[in-house]
């Protein structure tokens, strides 16, 4: 059996089916067949209501991204946030707490992002909490990669029409001095 450069080492049909997780080793095939007694959780925990001290993650183009709606395709740009609060790291049980958060996208005539009255918004808000919406200095959104920290007040609403969707955003960005 030869490697396959496409499937991933540890997959079956690949000649190493072992790789190391958390410092110990995992094995595929024994996997397959390592029955569990529970039942599996079906939604992610959240990030609780709340204001929390934050920094911007890391992220590269792939954040920019199109979203189909009922009015057309839009543009939108995904930013992770890293919440600092080791409370909420225990009382979630995660060694990292994050939340993505999707920036709408106004665009001029000629391609650029879009500046004036109702454009760009949050965008902006986000840039004057970090002290980059500055007139006459030049920005672009990679400037945002790994800043702050900032302060941030996280809501979650729940859908109208169907309870079961939840929509978490960002409500409020500060300073921090």
């Amino acid at each position: 059996m030869e490697d396959n450069p496409t499937l991933p080492l540890n997959h079956p049909t690949t000649k190493q089916k072992a790789t190391t997780m958390n410092d110990q080793v995992f094995d595929a095939d024994a996997f397959m067949n390592d029955a569990i007694d529970a039942p599996m959780e079906t939604q992610l925990s959240g990030v609780p209501d709340g204001e929390y001290v934050s920094l911007i993650g890391d992220f590269d183009s792939s954040a920019f991204k199109t979203i189909t709606t009922k009015n057309g395709d839009r543009p939108v740009l995904e930013i992770p946030f890293m919440i600092q609060d080791d409370a909420l790291k225990a009382k979630l049980g995660r060694e990292s707490v994050s939340h993505r958060e999707t920036y709408w996208l106004d665009f001029d005539e000629s391609g650029k992002l879009a500046v004036g009255p109702d454009k760009n918004t949050s965008l902006g808000r986000l840039r004057s909490a970090l002290g980059q919406n500055n007139p006459g200095s030049p920005w672009a959104p990679a400037m945002l990669r790994n800043m702050g920290p900032l302060r941030i007040a996280i809501k979650t609403k729940t859908d109208s029409k169907d309870p079961d969707k939840k929509y978490t955003n960002i409500t409020k960005y500060a300073k921090i001095s």
